[in-house]
């Protein structure tokens, strides 16, 4: 099997290289973001419940330490919105920096795999122009025709075009499955961030 692989691949020719460039890239960015999404969206959850129990328990001094008790990355999106006492116009734009923040690691390099969905199938399309022109330049060189003589130059086109397709699909998949993901946690994580908003602010007000 692993023989026949490696035999489609020489066949495709050299644009076969930048679709295995494309794939690991594609491959590296589903691993770490299927770990990012496994992992962060339930504890980012876990940790806003918390930090609404503590608020709402009017224990301002329990959800700070909860917060330094995560990471930096993750700790720093809810500190921004409970951590300091001021107006309630600088923690509603400290509460929008939060979000940004998180929104940019949460799609942090799902652009390369826009990027691998989009040009794939042309790097495909490019083999395809180059295994039909080989196949009439031995055509050319011959000076016959026949499925003998194009048989190389054709294998070449179709292995280019199946190649590009695979590897373009597999990326277009995972980028929507990624950003379905991403959009979802960031939406939970904004209502949480609002309601931690209202308790800090209402908390600091009777205060």
């Amino acid at each position: 099997m692993d023989g026949n692989l490696f035999q489609l691949f020489e066949k495709g020719g050299w644009v076969m290289w930048p679709l295995l460039i494309f794939s690991i890239l594609t491959w590296a960015v589903i691993l770490e973001r299927t770990f990012v999404f496994m992992t962060l969206r339930p504890k980012l959850g876990h940790l806003a419940e918390s930090l609404l129990q503590s608020l709402k328990s009017g224990d301002k001094n329990a959800a700070r330490q909860i917060c330094h008790q995560q990471k930096p990355e993750i700790a720093q999106v809810f500190l921004t919105t409970i951590d300091a006492d001021r107006s309630r116009e600088s923690a509603e734009r400290g509460t929008e920096r939060a979000k940004l923040r998180l929104m940019t690691y949460l799609k942090k390099n799902l652009w390369i795999l826009a990027t691998v969905g989009s040009a794939a199938p042309f790097i495909g399309l490019l083999g395809t122009v180059l295994g039909i022109l080989r196949a009439f330049h031995e055509m050319a060189q011959k000076g016959t025709g026949g499925f003998s003589v194009v048989a190389a130059g054709i294998s070449e086109a179709l292995i280019a075009t199946a190649a590009g397709l695979i590897v373009a699909i597999i990326a277009l998949v995972t980028y929507n499955i990624c950003m379905t993901a991403a959009n979802q946690t960031l939406n939970g994580i904004k209502l949480s961030l609002d309601e931690l908003l209202e308790l800090s602010y209402d908390g600091a007000k009777r205060a």
